[in-house]
């Protein structure tokens, strides 16, 4: 077997991914999916160029979470690799090979027909889109529309939410894959008109609500050393120091995802309140224990009241599927690998303001699931997104999580206060925009401030599960006329 057949669709496949942070070389998604979508539609075979195209994607794509099982779960290369491969290999079955549906006589006897054939594939990568939240406990990363974030297309966000945009993707990615195979003189036309949609944005939506000064909190502290009975004492002095650090006029101070070595419940947690000795609103993250359970949540330290974590990572606070894994590596035995999911639709943060507001309080991988926060948005003025991607190292997961938040703010026209342990913390306004940043690795205090926004979009609204049914629609009637149509043998 040629060598190009298993690398050539691993390269379109892995360049795809160079369309998201960091790289941002956005116009690649289509490529790499007109590339998909050719050789699913028009080859004879297309089973390994499936495969090598995902493990192309995936395998680099989601990459950041098998850093923080080789890194700081101290395990071997080998056992790294063994669940690396298992993660790819989950991936594909779920969210690639369900695409081999165009290879059956419901597809192909469309492919000739534009008019038929282009609705048939868009619907079907809309679905498969849908899935990514909710199979594999969800997994809504790499998702194609958040590559126009900072173009004009992001404009759409606040209609029909990222799905919108991805829409486009499956859209120019299927005429780019017909003109490829069938009419290259098209192509040039259709790459070229494709392109437009990547023009930099130069739209912005006015913020004039009240504004309210907060200061983010950045320690970064060493994960390593985190449940070490002896780096209690420097963590908590060393949060003690950059909370004074904060501006003296701030409304509120962010504290990032689980810095605390210990339960909200614990005596500790007690005397580290009464070592702050500020009059100030904080709301940081805590691990919280409720009937014997573990969650990850975000309290408020003068109100009380916690929000626990809805949307858990895979393989760092929840082994899934393979629970044998717990007690073999010892990053599944650490305090933060067996939490408890938090309920839907729980109340938002309430911040000790006056008048007191509220916020909308979303943990990590929360922000990744659209629907959770929109969710969160119907009574809130702002977001604030506390997370702990010190776990992920250098990778690219730091980069793109912090692009999903952008998108978030887009789609919900609310300013979010992003607070991490180590980076990037950040400021984000209902454009997207980052208005003040913290850096990769730095330990120290952003003073800013945010604007409240009261209006809502169409999407806020409404949520984009209209185009879901849409594409389940067209799949359905398309099967139906398929059917009815065939003559008897």
């Amino acid at each position: 077997m040629k060598i190009k057949e298993y690398f050539i669709p691993f390269f379109f496949g892995f360049i795809g991914i160079f369309s998201f942070a960091p790289f941002s070389l956005k116009p690649l998604i289509i490529i790499s999916y007109a590339y998909l979508i050719k050789e699913l539609a028009f080859k004879a075979s297309s089973l390994k160029q499936l495969i090598m195209w995902s493990i192309g994607h995936w395998g680099f794509g989601m990459s950041w979470l098998i850093v923080s099982v080789y890194y700081y779960g101290n395990t071997s290369i080998v056992v790294s690799l063994v669940i690396f491969i298992l993660l790819i290999f989950f991936l594909t079955v779920f969210f690639s090979l369900p695409l081999l549906i165009i290879r059956t006589n419901f597809f192909q006897e469309s492919r000739y027909d534009n008019y038929k054939f282009i609705p048939l594939v868009i619907s079907l990568f809309v679905l498969n889109e849908w899935s990514m939240y909710y199979l594999l406990y969800g997994v809504p990363w790499l998702i194609p529309g958040v590559v126009f974030l900072d173009t004009i297309t992001q404009n759409i966000f606040p209609f029909f939410g990222v799905l919108s945009a991805s829409i486009f993707i499956y859209t120019f990615s299927t005429l780019i894959a017909i003109s490829w195979h069938n009419n290259k003189k098209n192509l040039l036309v259709i790459s070229m008109f494709t392109l437009l949609f990547f023009i930099p944005n130069f739209y912005e939506r006015i913020s004039d609500g009240s504004q309210i000064k907060v200061s983010i909190v950045q320690p970064s502290s060493d994960p390593f050393l985190k449940y070490k009975s002896n780096y209690k004492n420097k963590l908590e002095d060393n949060l003690l120091s950059l909370i004074h650090e904060a501006d003296t006029d701030s409304d509120l101070i962010v504290l990032p995802e689980a810095e605390l070595p210990y339960a909200y419940e614990s005596n500790n947690f007690s005397d580290f309140k009464k070592r702050i000795s500020l009059d100030k609103t904080i709301i940081g993250g805590i691990w919280h224990v409720s009937e014997g359970d573990l969650f990850n949540s975000m309290v408020n330290f003068e109100l009380g009241g916690a929000y626990n974590k809805v949307h858990l990572v895979p393989f760092g606070e929840f082994i899934p599927l393979i629970s044998s894994l717990r007690g073999l590596i010892s990053f599944f035995d650490m305090p933060m690998s067996d939490v408890t999911r938090g309920q839907y639709n729980q109340e938002p943060m309430l911040i000790g303001l006056n008048p007191k507001i509220q916020a909308a309080p979303l943990i990590c991988f929360d922000i990744a699931f659209g629907n959770t926060v929109r969710k969160s948005n119907i009574s809130s003025l702002f977001m604030i997104n506390i997370s702990n991607d010190t776990w992920f190292g250098n990778s690219i997961g730091p980069h793109q999580h912090l692009e999903i938040a952008r998108v978030r703010s887009i789609e919900n026209n609310r300013w979010m206060i992003r607070a991490t342990n180590d980076g990037f913390s950040a400021i984000i306004d209902n454009n997207g925009t980052i208005v003040d940043k913290l850096e990769k690795g730095i330990s120290g205090v952003l003073n800013s401030s945010i604007r409240l926004e009261k209006r809502r979009t169409i999407y806020s609204k409404y949520g984009y599960f209209l185009p879901y049914l849409v594409a389940l629609l067209i799949i359905l009637i398309s099967a139906i006329i398929n059917i009815c149509s065939r003559k008897p043998s």
